[in-house]
C-alpha cells in the first residue's frame, strides 16, 4: 500500500511485482494468484480502503498550495487514512461473518 501514495493505480504494479507476474512470459497470472491468496473479505476491505483513503501526493500538494500551509494536507491525510483503515477493518470483519 505504501507505493500507492504516489498514485492509486501503482498498487496493481506492486501486486504484479510481489507475485512475479510477467506479461511477456505469462509465468503467473496475477488475477489467479490474487484469487488464491486474497479472501473475499480482504478484497472488499481493499476496495473500501482505496475508496476512503486520500493517498495521492498531487492532491496533497494542491491542498498545500491552496492553503499555503502543511497543516491541512497532514490533517486531511491522517483523517482519511484513519477513516479508511476503520472502514476496511469493519468490512473485513463483516465479510468474515457471512
Amino acid at each position: 500500500m505504501t507505493t500507492s501514495i504516489f498514485a492509486r493505480e501503482v498498487v496493481v504494479g506492486t501486486f504484479g511485482t510481489l507475485y512475479g507476474a510477467d506479461p511477456g512470459t505469462r509465468s503467473l497470472n496475477l488475477q489467479e494468484a490474487l484469487r488464491h491468496d486474497l479472501a473475499p473479505g480482504g478484497a472488499a476491505a481493499l476496495l473500501v480502503f482505496f475508496s476512503f483513503a486520500l493517498q495521492c501526493t498531487s492532491t496533497l500538494a494542491v491542498v498545500k498550495r491552496e492553503t499555503n500551509s502543511w497543516k491541512w494536507p497532514v490533517v486531511q491525510f491522517l483523517y482519511m487514512a484513519a477513516l479508511a483503515c476503520l472502514w476496511a477493518f469493519a468490512t473485513n470483519i463483516l465479510f468474515s461473518h457471512l
